[in-house]
C-alpha cells in the first residue's frame, strides 16, 4: 500500500510539473506574442511618422516653390508697368515738344471737360 501511496505521489508530483511547464509555456508564447505585436506597433508608427514628415517636407517645399514663382511673377509686371509708363512718359514729353500749341489746347480741354464732370458731382452730391 506504501508503494501505491508513492506512485500516486511521483504521478502527481509529476502532473504537477507538467501542469506548471504548460503554464509557463503558454505565458511565455503569449509573452513573446505581446511583444511582437508592440514591435510591429513601433514601427508602424514609425513609418507613419516618417511618411507625415516627409509629405509636410514636400508640401512646404512646393508652397516655397509657388511662393518664389509668383513674386518672380509680380516683380515682372511691375518691371513691364514701369518699362511702359517711362515710354508714355518720353512720348509724351516728346509729343509736347513736338507739338506745343497742341499739347496746350488739349491740356486746356481736358481740364474743362474735367471741371464741367466735378462741378456736376459736387451739386448732385
Amino acid at each position: 500500500m506504501t508503494k501505491n501511496i508513492e506512485r500516486t505521489k511521483d504521478g502527481m508530483d509529476s502532473l504537477v510539473d507538467d501542469t506548471r511547464n504548460a503554464i509557463v509555456g503558454v505565458a511565455d508564447s503569449g509573452e513573446r506574442g505581446v511583444e511582437a505585436a508592440a514591435e510591429r506597433v513601433v514601427e508602424t508608427a514609425h513609418a507613419a511618422g516618417e511618411y507625415v514628415r516627409d509629405r509636410a517636407e514636400t508640401a512646404s517645399r512646393d508652397v516655397q516653390r509657388r511662393l518664389q514663382d509668383a513674386a518672380k511673377a509680380i516683380n515682372r509686371g511691375y518691371t513691364q508697368a514701369r518699362d511702359d509708363l517711362s515710354r508714355a512718359t518720353r512720348a509724351s514729353a516728346d509729343y509736347v515738344t513736338e507739338n506745343p500749341g497742341k499739347a496746350l489746347l488739349l491740356a486746356a480741354a481736358a481740364g474743362f471737360v474735367l471741371g464741367l464732370l466735378l462741378g456736376r458731382r459736387r451739386r448732385s452730391g
